[in-house]
């Protein structure tokens, strides 16, 4: 990340006074001020499918800790915590249902040039390998099994997958899903005890489409 890099380097260049000050000053503004709109953003959204509260709440807490590194960041990119690299700014809320345990985690991430783009391919891979996820240790009964679930409707720069299995000895399913809009990345988890509806998760994934699509670039 070009902040910790930039302040790295001011550390140990100091003493000279060549360090590039107004640069760690202008990122980190910039940063701040992404972060800002983002949370604002999602405070906001007006669409979101009938049943689901339009009350932002704290961002996502993944049920349980993938012992695989792909699962782990899946999970992290909902949670608010994205690949860092090029990073300008990250929101991360979610959104409670009317289902019995139902809830939608979303979180987004700006970042600079085509660094979007370029994570997007790595949370891809990471799908691809992510097979299945599960907590590590004996005894633990946290398991969900990975498969293809189909977006329609919305583009190309955009990856889903369903998750099915048992968390804290309960059924529990997912959907995830990850999309690159606006040099954004935005990832979504739709999760319950009930199976969440396909088409809910549909309309969640497109009304944050379109709202991060009307933001300024």
């Amino acid at each position: 990340m070009r902040i910790i890099h930039t302040a790295l380097v001011c550390g140990l260049i100091a003493m000279t006074g060549a360090c590039g000050t107004e640069d760690v000053i202008h990122a980190r503004a910039r940063s701040t001020a992404e972060t800002a709109r983002m949370r604002a953003a999602l405070a906001t959204m007006d669409d979101l499918p009938a049943g689901f509260s339009d009350r932002a709440r704290d961002r996502w807490q993944p049920p349980f800790r993938p012992k695989k590194r792909a699962c782990r960041v899946l999970f992290d990119a909902v949670a608010g915590k994205p690949p860092q690299d090029g990073l300008g700014g990250t929101a991360a809320v979610t959104y409670q249902g009317d289902g019995i345990g139902e809830l939608a985690g979303v979180g987004l991430a700006v970042y600079l040039g085509d660094q979007a783009a370029d994570h997007l391919e790595e949370l891809r891979e990471a799908m691809g390998e992510c097979v299945t996820a599960q907590s590590g240790g004996a005894g633990q009964r946290d398991r969900l099994v990975v498969s293809e679930f189909p977006i329609e409707d919305v583009g190309d720069d955009v990856e889903a997958r369903r998750l099915t299995g048992r968390v804290g000895g309960y059924p529990y399913e997912m959907h995830l899903v990850v999309a690159n809009v606006n040099h954004t990345l935005v990832a979504l988890v739709h999760a319950g005890l009930a199976p969440p509806d396909a088409l809910r998760t549909e309309e969640l994934v497109r009304s944050l489409v379109r709202e991060v699509g009307s933001l300024d670039p």
